[in-house]
């Protein structure tokens, strides 16, 4: 064999393909979400820690009082602080199907300003948003799992799939919340005696979500780049939980039993019935 004809063999050997099994997280489900999140959904800013102001204290979750000469107000330094699942259960008419719920925590900064739009004064400022979602994660069996990789004790009893969020969020505006107030003691007798005040701050929020339920699993894979989840299911319908429950049919193989041939029957097609 030629020296030319021992490279091209090496050559042609490692560029060979190989199969691997490998452990893999396998995205059953997933979906995106984008929202604007406006004061109705927000609600007022509230503190995000215990802070003292002159003669006010305000505790962790307070809602923010401008200060009374307050003209304007702005946000500034908006972080997604933190994302909570606080729900994942499965859904009781869709088998296969389950319900999540998140908790999406943002953490930013308010400055008030005068009527000159000279500062007055700025607070650190929380908000928070739930949103719930329904996906395929498919069914599994209580069985357990060890691994030395990321969890510590290497035993994992956790049921279901596994759910995946991520979330970017952007400041969109920031107005104060104006309420009408006598000026005077006279009993507001006439129009001129009532004023507006700011009593609270009113903040609009962009927010992106993604959310995915995923599992580990033995797979041979080939990559086709980046896959873009589609929108996710309209899961604020105006429709009421009892209208969505008066449109499923009635099941009533759940109320008649089979009889002994129809069991048979229904044997006869599976392996796995035994006598």
């Amino acid at each position: 064999m030629s020296c030319c004809e021992s490279t091209l063999n090496c050559s042609a050997q490692s560029n060979a393909s190989t199969e691997d099994c490998i452990i893999a997280y396998k995205i059953f489900d997933q979906c995106r979400k984008q929202i604007c999140l406006t004061p109705c959904l927000l609600g007022p800013a509230r503190c995000a820690r215990n802070a003292a102001s002159c003669n006010e204290i305000l505790q962790e979750g307070d809602i923010i009082v401008p200060p009374s000469n307050a003209a304007s107000v702005s946000i500034d330094d908006l972080c997604l602080c933190k994302i909570l699942i606080t729900k994942k259960k499965e859904n009781a008419f869709r088998t296969g199907y389950w319900d999540v719920e998140i908790k999406f925590v943002f953490s930013y900064t308010i400055t008030f300003r005068d009527s000159d739009c000279n500062f007055i004064t700025c607070k650190r400022a929380t908000s928070v948003y739930t949103m719930q979602a329904t996906l395929f994660g498919s069914v599994g069996s209580d069985t357990a799992m060890a691994t030395d990789l990321v969890n510590a004790e290497g035993l994992s009893t956790s049921s279901g799939p596994y759910v995946s969020v991520e979330g970017k969020a952007a400041a969109l505006d920031a107005e104060l919340r104006l309420t009408p107030k006598c000026s005077c003691d006279c009993g507001c007798g006439c129009d001129d005696s009532v004023v507006e005040v700011p009593t609270a701050v009113c903040v609009t929020i962009g927010l992106f979500a993604v959310i995915r339920l995923f599992r580990p699993v033995n797979m041979l894979v080939h990559s086709y780049g980046c896959c873009i989840p589609n929108d996710c299911t309209a899961t604020e319908s105006t429709e009421s939980v009892c209208d969505f429950f008066n449109s499923l049919s009635f099941p009533s193989d759940m109320f008649c039993p089979p009889t002994l041939s129809e069991l048979e029957n229904a044997c006869s097609g599976n392996c796995n019935c035994r006598n």
